[in-house]
């Protein structure tokens, strides 16, 4: 198995890479992220705990979010 490196980054939940590659359709490729730390998205919460951290006092109110854009509904 030939193995080819390029480099890249990701926009927008997008690989860019530096120089300009285009490889075919289904090809399958491997993704090492050097340095990577996962961050809070994949991390779950406890909701009992942020209940917790509310200030007793606390009140909801209804949000406006402006007149649909598209086909969304209220």
């Amino acid at each position: 198995m030939q193995v080819t490196t390029f480099q890249g980054t990701i926009e927008n939940g997008q690989v860019r890479f530096a120089t300009d590659v285009r490889l075919p359709e289904k090809t399958k490729v491997y993704v090492v992220v050097p340095d990577f730390e996962p961050t809070a998205n994949g991390e779950k919460f406890d909701l009992a705990e942020m209940v917790s951290r509310m200030p007793a006092d606390y009140q909801t109110s209804e949000e406006d979010f402006g007149t649909p854009v598209s086909k969304e509904e209220w």
